[in-house]
């Protein structure tokens, strides 16, 4: 079975635009890697990616992932193509679990002409088709068409991806990827701290005194946490992120260069690469009615299907001390607030 990532729609996610949203890291590794492990995982013993984006050729070369090339052209994708019966098409930018992968690879007959049950507007994140199907398909528009045509029973259903673009399922795949990691502590822990179950402390990463880590989380290299910090499950820190005295942060993500320095509470919760909170920032994650938190997304106001979430802070943004932000409040790339405002709408930066 061959496994091809699509990554032609590969802009950055809104809470972080300079990263290619394959390249979104996920507990610790891109969701493009983890992909590439979980087609591995479901069958596939040829990985290909289809991309133009010199980022995702860099990261392929030096990846510690099945990954055997990135290419877009059509001839190189039908020579892979021609070694195996079927193939399994997934979404670069999301994360399927390995299981629903196989079974939508079963699904498909190892046979040029399978059929259809009449095609789709909808281009499902991932599904299967047989591999002659893909002898053209290395342009946004053939894989389009190509997961419109895929029979319904080799379509992934869209409650089995997370797709990273969407900063509550971000929060999802991280949830995961979490769930199945092993406690390894490489950096520095003062022996005053604790880190409780299934942590993860990377080499370059410094854990201060009195500073409490539950599992699962990931605190990547570059790192500080300091001192009398509490930092709860399902939480990963990405690279030379900065955690202050006497923060708790509960299940969220926190991108490259953010720093949070002290005194605040950020839970359920995404922030973005470089983004800075002031002292005293604290984000409500439960609605008063308790019904499931709406965040935008795409002009839209959507439905995250939980009953916690807290806010997106996009890369760059700067909150003035003792902000408050309200359940569901996206603060957009490189906006500011005031110290003190109570934040129960959603922010751009000016002229954004």
């Amino acid at each position: 079975m061959l496994g091809v990532m699509r990554l032609t729609r590969n802009t950055g996610p809104a809470f972080a635009p300079s990263t290619p949203a394959a390249l979104c890291p996920v507990a610790g590794a891109p969701v493009v890697e983890r992909a590439a492990m979980r087609l591995a995982r479901a069958g596939a013993d040829e990985v290909l990616v289809v991309s133009g984006d010199t980022r995702i050729e860099s990261w392929a070369d030096g990846a510690d992932a099945p990954v055997d090339g990135v290419t877009r052209d059509p001839e190189v994708v039908r020579e892979c193509a021609a070694g195996h019966d079927r193939v399994v098409v997934v979404d670069g930018a999301t994360l399927v679990p390995s299981v629903a992968l196989a079974t939508a690879a079963d699904a498909v007959p190892a046979a040029d002409g399978a059929a259809t049950d009449g095609g789709s507007k909808t281009v499902p994140a991932a599904f299967a088709v047989p591999a002659a199907a893909l002898a053209d398909a290395a342009s946004e528009d053939a894989l389009d068409d190509l997961g419109r045509s895929a029979p319904t029973s080799a379509r992934v259903a869209p409650a089995s991806v997370s797709d990273v673009r969407r900063p509550w399922e971000l929060l999802a795949a991280n949830e995961s990827v979490l769930r199945d990691v092993d406690r390894a502590i490489e950096g520095e822990v003062h022996p005053d701290a604790e880190c409780r179950g299934a942590v993860v402390v990377e080499d370059g990463a410094e854990i201060d005194a009195g500073v409490v880590v539950e599992g699962p989380a990931f605190v990547s290299s570059g790192t500080t946490i300091g001192p009398n910090a509490y930092v709860r499950g399902r939480t990963f820190f990405d690279t030379n992120v900065h955690v202050g005295h006497s923060v708790e942060i509960k299940n969220s993500v926190v991108l490259r260069d953010a720093d949070v320095p002290h005194l605040s509470y950020v839970g359920d919760s995404v922030v973005g690469p470089d983004a800075n909170f002031g002292a005293g920032t604290i984000v409500a994650n439960v609605r008063h009615d308790d019904a499931d938190v709406q965040v935008a997304y795409d002009g839209d106001r959507v439905s995250t299907g939980r009953r916690k979430f807290g806010a997106v802070v996009g890369e760059g943004a700067k909150l003035g001390i003792g902000t408050h932000l309200n359940a569901g409040v996206t603060v957009g790339p490189d906006a500011t607030t005031h110290p003190g405002e109570v934040l129960t709408r959603d922010r751009r930066a000016e002229g954004g």
